[in-house]
Formats: structure tokens, C-alpha cells, sequence
């Protein structure tokens, strides 16, 4: 899978009925994602497509405004779209990125 497409991700901006018609596609033909800058670059166009698709979002039932509820939504779909190998090299790279504390052994 080369390109993954957005589109249950517009239904959590239930302002822009447009986005359905016309799902957002995120590339990844280009990104090897067991790298850190590959994973970085997912991690961009998936913030640019929920730009796109969050804008005016709205959690289902709600009159507020709720564009954190929405780029979650983005997000999730998106790792859920990912195939298993795509994903399992996604999560090894951005592990490289996590700081870790060590606890205190007192």
C-alpha cells in the first residue's frame, strides 16, 4: 500500500461535507518509515491532513468546537490503515525519538 485515503476522518468534521466527497490521500511511496526522518515525514502529512480535514471540526452530538477530538481521529485512522510491516517500522523509529528517564532505584 503505497497511499493510504482519509475519509471516515471527514465525518468527525461534520461542518465540511465537502472533505467526504473528496477524501484526502496521505503518500507513501516515498518514505522508508524505519527510519526517523521517514517516520518524521508521516508524521507531517498526517498534521497536514488533519489541518485540512479539522478545521471546523465538531465532536458527533456537540456544537463546540473540537479539533483536538478530530486530529486524534486523523491519527488513529491513519496507524489503523497502515500495513502490519509499515507500521511495526513506524513504531520501531519513532521509539529512537522517546527520551527515556531513568527511574530512581533508591
Amino acid at each position: 500500500m503505497k497511499t493510504l485515503i482519509l475519509a471516515a476522518a471527514a465525518a468527525l468534521s461534520l461542518a465540511a461535507p465537502a472533505v467526504a466527497a473528496d477524501p484526502l490521500r496521505i503518500s507513501l511511496a516515498d518514505l522508508d518509515l524505519g527510519t526517523v526522518q521517514g517516520a518524521a515525514e508521516l508524521d507531517a502529512r498526517i498534521d497536514a491532513a488533519a489541518d485540512a480535514l479539522c478545521h471546523d471540526a465538531r465532536r458527533p452530538g456537540s456544537r463546540l468546537s473540537d479539533r483536538a477530538y478530530c486530529e486524534a481521529g486523523v491519527r488513529a485512522e491513519v496507524m489503523a490503515a497502515l500495513p502490519r510491516r509499515a507500521h511495526a517500522d513506524y513504531v520501531r523509529a519513532t521509539d529512537l525519538l522517546t527520551v527515556r528517564v531513568p527511574t530512581d532505584a533508591r
